[in-house]
């Protein structure tokens, strides 16, 4: 009875360790962040068109619609952006499928279109991701972080979506 115990405690101690690497592997890689929230051109751009665009929903200070007091319209209340909801869970590619066609290969459900405007004809590919840099760039330090981790593990999905868009890199 006791060897069987031992195997499974050896084979756990391994899985454990073999994670690690993995993940030390994937963070060491690095990747090219498709928002550029550390850019003070971009996130300035962003935030003249976040107040243009989203704040009449999603708050002045992206504090969402019911901490904004914004009454509500025709679907659920806007969230909030501040790093306080869960924008941050999602990988950079996720939130510019959502932003520009209300949908997402990541997320189980499609935005209700009553609620939240497609934006794939009011704004350009640079737009949206000006938007969506300036919005980063509103989150805390370890938020940011944690949404660095989701990145990392849709490293290839961010770097299909740079070939997507109708923009360079260099921009």
């Amino acid at each position: 009875m006791v060897q069987p115990i031992k195997i499974a405690i050896a084979a756990a101690g391994l899985a454990l360790i073999a994670s690690g690497a993995g993940y030390a592997y994937w963070a060491s890689r690095g990747h090219t962040p498709l928002l550029a929230w550390q850019d003070a051109s971009i996130v300035a751009r962003g935030k003249v068109l976040y107040s243009e665009q989203c704040a009449s929903c999603h708050g002045a200070k992206g504090e969402g619609q019911a901490a904004a007091g914004i009454a509500a319209g025709p679907g659920p209340l806007a969230p909030p952006h501040d790093g306080t909801g869960h924008t941050s869970e999602h990988p950079d590619f996720a939130l510019i499928q959502l932003t520009k066609s209300g949908e997402a290969g990541v997320t189980c459900l499609p935005l209700d279109e009553k609620a939240m405007p497609k934006f794939e004809e009011a704004l350009s590919d640079r737009q949206v991701l000006d938007v969506l840099s300036y919005i980063k760039s509103t989150w805390p330090e370890e938020v940011v972080a944690q949404q660095e981790k989701v990145n990392l593990l849709y490293q290839s999905h961010n770097e299909a979506m740079w070939n997507l868009l109708d923009l360079k890199r260099s921009q």
